[in-house]
């Protein structure tokens, strides 16, 4: 346990030695981590494409003539694929070209949605690197000052390396910060561009299917029967 708390103790005195350049890089990872988990969260497959139970449960509404109760469904479980269903369902009576509009505004909607924070996340990976470099070029610029001091003399040996230690230990910590930043910043993009891909192809199929004309039979057959029953029981 002790040889633990020296080890930590020694790190602590280590990363001192890196000067003020730290505490901004220590604020960018804070915030890296922050959107990190952020997204890690928000992007999970369930959370924007439920399938199985679009699938099973809002198709089969749709089918058996309750686009009522395929919206109330969808407005149950909000997220990315059945606020793109919903848009389509409550614009349903309307022509083919309108639902592909009305499904292009809802995946702009939610475009917005997945693509939150990653720009930022990039920037944060580019400013955390070029922060480390700030504090190579202060720690270098602080060593030759005291490689030559005015009058000819040499600075001590001891203010040289402190220099030196602040330059590399700053280079380390920003790409300590920004390697991992960038990473996820590359892999949350390709996430959320390959659910977006996946959320067209469920918005188009959506139009298809309200477009087709088995759908609308399907409609006028459950009208029919819904008014004959009304009939029946008045």
């Amino acid at each position: 346990m002790g040889h633990l708390v020296d080890m930590i103790v020694s790190g602590f005195e280590q990363l001192s030695r890196g000067g003020f350049i730290l505490i901004p890089l220590m604020f960018y990872s804070i915030w890296a981590h922050t959107i990190i988990l952020e997204r890690a969260y928000n992007l999970r497959r369930e959370r924007i494409i439920p399938s199985h139970f679009v699938t099973r449960s809002i198709y089969r509404e749709l089918v058996q003539g309750n686009p009522d109760i395929a919206i109330k469904m969808c407005g149950k479980r909000p997220g990315p694929l059945t606020n793109i269903l919903r848009a389509g369902i409550e614009r349903r009576d309307t022509d083919e070209e309108t639902l592909k509009r009305v499904i292009r505004l809802a995946m702009n909607v939610e475009r917005r949605f997945l693509m939150q924070h990653l720009d930022l996340l990039g920037m944060l990976a580019a400013v955390a690197m070029h922060t480390g470099l700030l504090g190579t070029v202060l720690g270098m610029m602080f060593s030759f000052a005291r490689l030559y001091l005015p009058g000819g003399q040499t600075g001590q040996s001891s203010e040289i390396a402190d220099g030196i230690s602040q330059a590399l230990i700053t280079t380390a910590a920003g790409l300590i910060v920004a390697l991992p930043t960038y990473v996820a910043h590359y892999y949350f993009v390709s996430k959320a561009q390959r659910f977006l891909t996946e959320l067209e192809r469920h918005g188009m199929s959506l139009v298809r299917f309200l477009a087709t004309e088995e759908y609308k039979l399907f409609q006028e057959e459950f009208e029919d029967i819904r008014s004959l029953t009304k009939e029946e029981t008045g």
